[in-house]
This record gives C-alpha cells, sequence and structure tokens, in this order.
C-alpha cells in the first residue's frame, strides 16, 4: 500500500492546513461543447453547456468571466483556448502548469473602476482540479487577482493583456462544463465500496467517458482516500479501448492481472466495483473479460448492494431526547415499537445518542450523566435483543454527539464510532473497550459526521469545515490526511452531516449579513445550494441528515433537522419546531420547560 506524507493537525486544526452577469449582446459568437458521458443515472440528454468566446461581450467584468470558462473542459485544448482570449504579446509569454486548473469561486462581482483597463477579483480557491478528475486541496493561492483587459489595435474586441500565470476557471465554469462522476474503490475489509468524486469534462466524445473513468481507477483513489481504501491489483491495464456502449450493453476488457482465474471472490468485486463507477442509462449490461478468461456477461442491480449507501431506507426511524430518555417520534416507522437495543432501566439521563444498524445487528451509543460525570454506554445486539450496556469512561471537557462509523452484519465483531470530547477526536468500540485518540487530528473539532460508506468524515474544527478519511490499517483509527473545504456562502460553519454520499448538509453564519443559514453543498466545496437562507441570529448547535439513497434520484436529504439554542426544529419549507406533540408515546402531564432535544436517525 502507498504510503502518503501524513498531514498532522497541531492545535489549531486549520492552521496545519494549507489556506487557501450581463446578458449576451447581439454581435455574440458562441460554441456548443459536444455532449459527454452519462453521469450516474442520467439519461444523457441535458443540453450542452454554451462556450464564449472572447468577442462574446465588450463589459470587462463579464468578458473577465467568459476567460474563466476558457480552461474548463477538454484538458488536452485548454491552453489553447485561454490564449484565444489573450492579446498576441500576452499569449507569447503566458506561462501556466497545464496539468492544473485552478477552481476559484468569485467572492464578489468583478471590480472594475471606470477609465481603468485593470479588473480585480476577490476569491476563495475552491481547489486545483487535475487531470485526473480530482480536485485537490490548493496551496497558497491569494484572495484576489488583478487582470489588464484593453484593446488591440487592428483587432475587434477585448483581450487579456495582463494575467496571473495560472490556469484558472470559476466554480460555476466547473458545473456547467464538467459532469461529476463517482468512482468506487472497495474499502480494506471488502464489505463495501466508497465513492471517490471526479470530474468529467462534458466536452469528450461520449465513447471516451468510460476510458477515462476506467484509467482513472487504475491509477488509483485520490489522495483523501488512499489510507482508506484499497486500489486495483498491480499491473491491472485496460486491454484495448472501451467501444460506446451497443445493444444495451458495455464491454470492458481488462488485463489478466486485474482479477485472477483462481480468485472468483476478486473478479465478483471488480464487476462490481466496474458496475457501480460507471453506471449509466446508456447500458444495462456489462460484459467484462479479463485475460484469457471468457466473457461474463452481469446484468441487473445486484451490484447494488456493495455499497452501503444504496441500503438506507426512503423513510427513516427517527429518535430525540426527551427529560434524559431516548424517545421514538411520531410519523416514523416502527413508531408504536420500543426503542432498540435499549433495556427500561439504561434509558435513563441521556443527553446524547446514536443508533446504527446492519443487517440484522443494531448498535447504540449513548452520553449520559452518571454520578456528576459524564460516560459513554455502547452495545451491538441482535435486532430483537436487549442487554446490558457496556460502559466507557469520558475525559473531562465537553462532549459532542455520538456517532457510529464501521459496522458489520457479521456477529462478534466490533464496530466503531467517533465522538469528540473537550475538542478532541476519540474512536470508540461497540465492545466497551477504552477511548482511543484518532491520530491525525488535532484539537478544536467541534462536531464530526460520518459518511454513509462508513470512511469519509466531515469535521468543524473552530469554525471551518474540513474533509477527511478513516484509516484502520496501522495501528488504531487514525485520519491521515485532512483538507479544508471551502463552504460559501458561510464564513463560520457550527453543524455538519452527510445529506448523501456526496452531499453535506452545514449550518453556520453567512458571511454576507451576519445571519445564520443552513445550505446543503458537494462535499469538495464546488456546489452549494441553500437550503434555510436565514433562520436568525441563534448559533445550530447540532445538526442531523438522514442521507438518501445513491439510486432515489436525489442529490440529498429531505429529512434535516437542527438545534439552536436547546429548541430541536425539522428542516422544512421553513424550521418547524420539535414538541412533544411530536413524540410517538403521549406525554400526559409533560414537565414545564422540557424540550425534545438532540434529534437523531437509526442508520
Amino acid at each position: 500500500m502507498r504510503r502518503r506524507l501524513r498531514l498532522l493537525l497541531a492545535a489549531p486544526l486549520v492552521a496545519a492546513v494549507l489556506t487557501g452577469g450581463c446578458g449576451i449582446p447581439d454581435s455574440t459568437e458562441v460554441q456548443r461543447v459536444g455532449p459527454g458521458p452519462s453521469t450516474g443515472t442520467s439519461t444523457g440528454g441535458e443540453a450542452a453547456p454554451i462556450r464564449h468566446d472572447r468577442i462574446a461581450s465588450s463589459e470587462p467584468g463579464q468578458f473577465v468571466r467568459y476567460y474563466l470558462e476558457a480552461a474548463a473542459g477538454d484538458p488536452n485544448g485548454a491552453m489553447e483556448r485561454v490564449k484565444r482570449f489573450l492579446s498576441p504579446t500576452a499569449a507569447a509569454t503566458f506561462k501556466a502548469p497545464p496539468a492544473e486548473i485552478r477552481v476559484i469561486h468569485l467572492v464578489d462581482t468583478p471590480l472594475v473602476n471606470p477609465g481603468s483597463d485593470e479588473v480585480t477579483l476577490r476569491t476563495r480557491t475552491v481547489g486545483v482540479l487535475s487531470r485526473n478528475g480530482v480536485l485537490n486541496t490548493a496551496a497558497d493561492t491569494p484572495p484576489d487577482y488583478e487582470f489588464t483587459i484593453s484593446s488591440t489595435a487592428g483587432q475587434s474586441g477585448l483581450f487579456v493583456t495582463k494575467a496571473p500565470p495560472v490556469l484558472m476557471i470559476t466554480d460555476d465554469a466547473l458545473n456547467n462544463f464538467y459532469d461529476r462522476r463517482e468512482l468506487y474503490f472497495w474499502n480494506f475489509e471488502n464489505t463495501g465500496l466508497v465513492p471517490d468524486t471526479r470530474y468529467v469534462p462534458r466536452d469528450l466524445p461520449s465513447e471516451q467517458g468510460p476510458n477515462e473513468i476506467i484509467k482513472w481507477l487504475i491509477d488509483g483513489p485520490s489522495p483523501l482516500l488512499e489510507d482508506a481504501v484499497t486500489p486495483l491489483p498491480d499491473g491491472t491495464q485496460l486491454d484495448g479501448n472501451v467501444p460506446a456502449p451497443s445493444d444495451d450493453r458495455l464491454r470492458v476488457s481488462l488485463n489478466g492481472q486485474a482479477a485472477q482465474p483462481d480468485d472468483p471472490a476478486g473478479l465478483e468485486r471488480l464487476r462490481r466495483q466496474l458496475m457501480w463507477s460507471l453506471r449509466s442509462n446508456e447500458w444495462h449490461t456489462l460484459e467484462l473479460k479479463v485475460g484469457s478468461q471468457d466473457s461474463t456477461e452481469y446484468r441487473g442491480t445486484d451490484y447494488y448492494t456493495s455499497n452501503p449507501a444504496y441500503a438506507l431506507a426512503a423513510t427513516p426511524e427517527r429518535f430525540v431526547i426527551y427529560n434524559g430518555q431516548v424517545r421514538r417520534m411520531s410519523r416514523s416507522p416502527y413508531a408504536t415499537e420500543p426503542v432498540p437495543v435499549l433495556r427500561p432501566e439504561d434509558n435513563r439521563f441521556v443527553r446524547a445518542a446514536a443508533f446504527s444498524g446492519a443487517g440484522t445487528r443494531r448498535f447504540a451509543a449513548l452520553v449520559v450523566t452518571a454520578g456528576g460525570r459524564q460516560e459513554l454506554r455502547v452495545r451491538a445486539t441482535a435486532a430483537d435483543e436487549k442487554v446490558a450496556l457496556a460502559r466507557i469512561v469520558l475525559p473531562k471537557g465537553v462532549t459532542g454527539q455520538p456517532v457510529w462509523a464501521i459496522t458489520s452484519a457479521e456477529p462478534n465483531v466490533a464496530a466503531v464510532g467517533l465522538i469528540t470530547v473537550g475538542g478532541r477526536l476519540y474512536s470508540f468500540s461497540s465492545d466497551g473497550g477504552a477511548l482511543a485518540r484518532v491520530d491525525g487530528v488535532g484539537d478544536g473539532i467541534s462536531a464530526v459526521a460520518v459518511a454513509p460508506d462508513g470512511r469519509r468524515l466531515a469535521l468543524v474544527s473552530r469554525g471551518r469545515l474540513f474533509a477527511g478519511a478513516l484509516s484502520t490499517s496501522g495501528d488504531g483509527v487514525q485520519v491521515p490526511l485532512v483538507k479544508q473545504v471551502l463552504a460559501a456562502p458561510l464564513s463560520q460553519v457550527s453543524a455538519v452531516d452527510w445529506s448523501s454520499e456526496t452531499w453535506l448538509a452545514a449550518a453556520g453564519t453567512r458571511a454576507d449579513n451576519g445571519r445564520v443559514a443552513i445550505i446543503e453543498m458537494t462535499v469538495d466545496g464546488s456546489s452549494v445550494s441553500e437550503r434555510l437562507a436565514d433562520i436568525g441570529t441563534k448559533s445550530v448547535s447540532y445538526l442531523t441528515a438522514y442521507p438518501v439513497s445513491p439510486v432515489s434520484g436525489s442529490k440529498s436529504s429531505d429529512t434535516i433537522a437542527y438545534v439552536a439554542d436547546g429548541d430541536a426544529f425539522d428542516v422544512l419549507s421553513g424550521p418547524v419546531r420539535i414538541g412533544v406533540a411530536d413524540l410517538a408515546d403521549p406525554v400526559p402531564n409533560p414537565p414545564s420547560g422540557v424540550k425534545p432535544t438532540a434529534p437523531f436517525f437509526l442508520r
């Protein structure tokens, strides 16, 4: 296994991480980019994006925006497209690394002073896009960029006469000119697939899409995941190109290193990995040939079960903490049944809780107040079994919400969970072993959320958002690498959870007006939508979401809840307070001032 230099985060955690219009005029000429590969279950019927050329605008601010589209798309033509916007002199001296494209978010409209040729861009950097479709962390990027825009004698339109020596695109251009695809790699235990986001240019011919995706699979996972997943076997190569899908089938040929004849389990994992990574409505049968073995046809959706996110329910079981007890919520599956795992005598003095499931097993983790101090109580049981919980001593400090990460349907296999205490991240086990500090992250952590695959993490540290992945291949649980994620339009993030396998729900303070908002965003920060643009001035101390399945047809969750100033709310078209009436079991004489809090789901 390749090992990457670990980014060890001393306190504060953020200190160790590299930080980072107008209508179209009548004279506009545009180029239509050809159709690209299908995305996931997309039908491929999306309109091709419009690429504006140099004479598309005579207004300097809009002209710069069009310039920031030029490098987007097929990387082989990026430099040529950019130089079409440059004056002959500027083009002759323009030097930029051709293998990387910096992706920026415009904080404000381009700043143009009347009568001046200078245009200033105020930006935040989203990341650096590499040729293998990975959006990596950017290092040492300036917040502002200066351009000089002017005319050139004897030629129509504007030109860039001075530009920063780097290929740049906006996050809008990234979303317009690329398809976001998920490649999948097996976790170390070979129990489930973990998604790895890549960007495929839409102007690639459709038959090149599968070739690129398989080549990227062969090259291995992105840096964030390489210590958490298993790459394809060494020496794996394509045997010829992948032809365009025909007869409702995709034909893929790999050399013999991809899977050995005496390893049917390896071949089965390979075909499931390919079917998830290449998933498309353009074909439904994979015809796979490996080395000298006969071709095998795979049809149907049985491969879905290899992705843990597929098992997510359409409607989750919902719970809250009320008066020190875990209670079921009404209008939720199994609302009239007892709370799982917990005996009545264990369901007392609870401050926070997490439930998870794998097959017929159930996992519970409770933070309770006992004898004037906090304890973590955990257990894994069969679905209908209830036994005493194991007690784990917690260190002093503010305790966050527990969350289950790595679970197994196999009996007697301990599950791994995570919890923050005093700004530090710890792991715990369902068998009740001692709490262990998670290596690779430092202090200042106030929230942790785990993706449906159980390996990828989102962390909040001192108001900033980070992504990482769990590694269990060394001594204990580690997070070998983290990267900061831009969460525009939030200047400070207070809470986060996963709303799908690739999207996050995050709460925090807006940069523009200081109000609190809830947004949804891709885990790399490249695409953002506002869920609740303004929920007042009270900080969100806790947020939970139930992720949607990747085959649901939805990118993000309809089931999000949060806590602000001690009150719990559902996120609908607006905040809806969760009250005593929302409990499944009626409370005849509710105590004054006692409210449901800390909502959560069985995952």
